[in-house]
């Protein structure tokens, strides 16, 4: 599929509108080309800690695994810890 050429205008202060190729409210990253071109790419930022996890292949497992568990209905009700229990429940009823 051949791409349609656009013209778009550069301010004075360098920026250029890209609402018109779909990219709104997002993040890029740029690689400048030697020939003076750029390259968009979209991109989301992770903190350190996401990071490590998406590197994590133990955790990509198990997460994977609890997807395929809840797709398929094997789920079961969970409590927090934040949460009272049921007897603490009770004992706190007048």
């Amino acid at each position: 599929m051949t791409q349609k050429r656009t013209i778009v205008d550069v301010d004075a202060r360098g920026r250029v509108s890209l609402a018109r190729f779909g990219l709104k409210d997002t993040q890029l990253i740029v690689d400048p080309l030697p020939d003076g071109g750029l390259v968009l790419h979209q991109a989301i930022a992770l903190t350190p800690a996401e990071a490590a996890h998406y590197q994590d292949t133990e955790a990509i497992s198990e997460l994977k695994r609890g997807l395929a568990d809840a797709q398929s209905g094997r789920v079961k009700s969970l409590t927090l810890r934040s949460e009272p229990t049921a007897a603490a429940k009770r004992s706190q009823s007048p």
